[in-house]
């Protein structure tokens, strides 16, 4: 039984509006506004003195955020709700504060695409690095214990995790009782550095400063993993690093690609498809990667039992380098 196609009309053509409800969010997280509305709450005049902004476009703000579901207004009081509460209080296990300023660095970018489609170059003006490399935190927390279920680690004992960003897969990783080192650029691992030795891991993950596309990785590993970074560059780059992680491995060991699903067509599931646009203006060649194009590179950079592992928006794909009697 096939699934009926869903109807494709003017409603569903102005979802296009939907920018508004974005802007809204991005804007109030960036005031920080469901911080200072958790518990009791605020009115809009005590708000506005509070962050020194306009009253009159405070108020209305809120209203938006009723109307949006993420406050509920009783009499002239606001406050957060319950999944405000939840994922955009600051400190909160869960917190998506962070991804929400990246997206909101991504506005300003995104509003340069008719540009790119003309020139083919990037529109990077904006660009918060904290929030970046934080949000990706805020990302992966929600889904470290699904990865980690899908890799398999008997016989690992040491770990690299390349261009591994805040840490957060190095820190699962390490909980298990691994060796593990985190490889990212020094900016980048002064972030990872603060979360790594918030949870008291300090120890237990070497922090490995480096440009990972070009330096050298290191030696005996048992499993590196590389997640969503092939999607930043060209495919030639992604077959350097590969070749370098063969090099890098212990007979035997294995490599796992985490990235966004996206089939054959190039044009499914929607947000693999839509991520090519985001590395479009932010990068000079990434795009979102099909499973069959990733597992062609590990195959051709000499990695065998090719396997893939989908998870919710993502894929696993893995390859093992030859053992010494293979």
């Amino acid at each position: 039984m096939t699934r009926p196609k869903p109807v494709r009309d003017l409603p569903w053509l102005r979802q296009i509006s939907s920018f508004g409800p974005s802007r809204i969010v991005l804007t109030a997280n960036n005031f920080r506004i469901f911080d200072h509305l958790e518990g009791r709450g605020k009115t809009a005049r005590a708000l506005s003195m509070l962050l020194q902004s306009d009253l009159r476009a405070t108020e209305i703000l809120l209203d938006s955020l009723v109307a949006i579901g993420l406050l509920r207004k009783e009499g002239v009081l606001y406050r957060n709700d319950p999944v405000a509460s939840r994922y955009l209080i600051s400190g909160k296990e869960g917190y998506q504060g962070d991804i929400l300023r990246h997206y909101s660095s991504l506005w300003d970018n995104w509003s340069g695409l008719d540009r790119v489609l003309k020139t083919g170059k990037p529109f990077r003006r904006a660009h918060d690095h904290a929030s970046f490399i934080l949000g990706m935190h805020n990302l992966a927390s929600l889904k470290t214990g699904k990865a980690l279920a899908a890799i398999p680690l008997m016989g690992v004992r040491k770990v690299l995790d390349l261009g591994g960003g805040p840490g957060t897969y190095s820190m699962a990783f390490a909980r298990r009782g691994l060796d593990v080192t985190l490889m990212d650029f020094p900016e980048t691992l002064a972030i990872s550095r603060k979360l790594i030795k918030e949870s008291g891991l300090q120890k237990k993950i070497r922090l490995l400063a480096g440009d990972f596309t070009t330096d050298d990785l290191g030696k005996g590993y048992d499993l590196i993993f590389i997640s969503q970074i092939f999607h930043a560059y060209a495919v030639k780059d992604c077959l350097a690093m590969l070749r370098k992680c063969r090099s890098a491995l212990t007979p035997g060991g294995r490599v796992v690609v985490q990235e966004f699903m996206l089939d054959e067509t190039r044009t499914a599931p929607v947000i693999g498809a839509l991520f090519s646009i985001n590395m479009l203006v932010n990068t000079a060649a990434g795009r979102s990667y099909t499973t069959g194009e990733i597992s062609s590179w590990l195959k051709k950079t000499g990695f065998i039992n090719i396997s893939t592992s989908p998870l919710d928006e993502t894929v696993l794909i893995s390859g093992r380098k030859k053992g010494r009697s293979e």
